[in-house]
Order: C-alpha cells, then structure tokens, then sequence
C-alpha cells in the first residue's frame, strides 16, 4: 500500500512541475482515460473570435497526446483520436483485441446533426455532433476502414486461442515440460502469436512512414502501447474556428 502511495505522490508531484504550478494540494485532471467521446459543457465561441459567454454542450472527442512529451511542440500541435474496443463480432472478445470499423461521428448512437455551432472546452474547439472536425482531410473513410480491418485481422491470428498454429505450439510446450518455446527462442524462433504481434508493428511502422514520405501527419500508435484498450491515432490539431 505504501509502494502505491508512494507512485501516486510522484506522478502528482511530476504532472505539477510540468504545468508549472506550485500548490502540491491542487488535484490535477486526468489526461488519459479509455472513452472515444464524451458530452461536456462548453462556452459557445473561442478566444480567437470572442462573444458574450454562454454554456453550449458539446462532444469532446479527441484528447492531448498523452505519447509526446508535454513540453514538445508535437504535443501542442496535435490530438489523439481514439477508436474503440469492440466485443461483438469475434469468439472470445476478452482475449482477441478488435477495434470498431465505424469512422469517428457515424457509429451507431452517434450524436449526428445536419447544422451544429462550435465551443471551447479545455482550450479546444469541439462541435456540438460527435463528427470530428477537418477528419476526412487527414484521413479517408476507406483509409481508416482498411487500416483497422488489416489491424484487426492481425490481432484475431495472434490471440486466437485455438488457432492451429497456437494449439500445436502450446501442445509441443505441454509435452516439453515448458522447454519447447525455451528453445524455439534460442534458435531465433518465435512462438506464432510474437510473430503476428510483430508483423502487427511492422505494418503500424510501414503505414506511419508512408505517411511521412507523403507529409500526412496522421500516425497510428502501436495498439501494444495503449494495452490493446484502444486503437489511437495521431492527427494535426483541429481548426479552432467557429
């Protein structure tokens, strides 16, 4: 319990130094948590164009970059985007990660209007649907689609537990007495589940150099960094206008 009191004071301690405040009794908000959107109360307008204050609820659905430093320049200049875990299409979900195929504001439930005005919230401008602004100039439906089906596809090889190839590795395990993926490793053989993981990060690696080359700043983070919780891309901060 101690270890665990000890960590959250230094995690306090370090989030204060890094916003510059001095009060160590001052709760600081969290800047990473597992939602794709949420509805908050914002104030209709922006400083860029101000006008009288009023509440405007809107839907917030693109977060800081929690995966750059808070000082960098990459950090101001762009948002994440988070894709959702779905468990509705795949034997068991709990084990083989799957993200929703749906682009960003037309998901089932999706808050979708034909007309909406814009707001700030926690410095940004949101809308009042749960579409993300400037999106499709970043990235395509289609691009996004294909990117999370092949993403998706990847994960059902690696984690499917009676996969053929998983089945006979864990039986030839089994048999070994735990020796076998020993031995395998040393010869430079990985199990099938690390070589579809990796093939995973290969083509996360691959999609995001290409989009280098092109100078499309839109970056998929590696699933494995965010626990396979959720799939989140990087993209350019979005127009603060209103």
């Amino acid at each position: 319990m101690t270890d665990i009191t000890d960590m959250n004071e230094k995690v306090k301690s370090a989030s204060q130094q890094a916003s510059g405040e001095e009060d160590h009794q001052e709760q600081h908000k969290l800047i990473y948590f597992n939602y794709n959107e949420y509805v908050a109360s914002g104030t209709q307008g922006s400083r860029e164009q101000p006008q009288e204050p009023s509440e405007i609820s809107i839907v917030v659905n693109h977060f800081p970059n929690i995966y750059e430093d808070m000082k960098s320049s990459a950090y101001q200049q762009t948002r994440i985007v988070r894709i959702p875990r779905i468990y509705d299409t795949l034997d068991f979900p709990d084990l083989v990660p799957q993200f929703s195929k749906f682009y960003p504001g037309t998901e089932s439930g999706a808050i979708t209007l034909s007309e909406y005005n814009f707001g700030e919230f926690d410095g940004e401008i949101f809308n009042e649907s749960s579409s993300i602004e400037g999106l499709e100039n970043v990235v395509s439906k289609d691009e996004l689609e294909s990117i999370v089906d092949h993403v998706n596809t990847l994960l059902a090889l690696a984690f499917n537990p009676y996969n053929k190839w998983a089945l006979l590795e864990n039986i030839l395990e089994l048999l070994t007495g735990g020796l076998f993926l020993q031995i395998m490793n040393l010869l430079g053989v990985y199990s099938y589940t690390r070589r579809k993981v990796q093939e995973l990060e290969h083509y996360v690696d691959e999609v995001n150099q290409k989009n280098q080359e092109k100078n499309v700043d839109f970056k998929i983070i590696s699933p494995r960094v965010s626990g396979y919780l959720s799939l989140d891309i990087q993209i350019p901060r979005p127009s603060r206008r209103t």
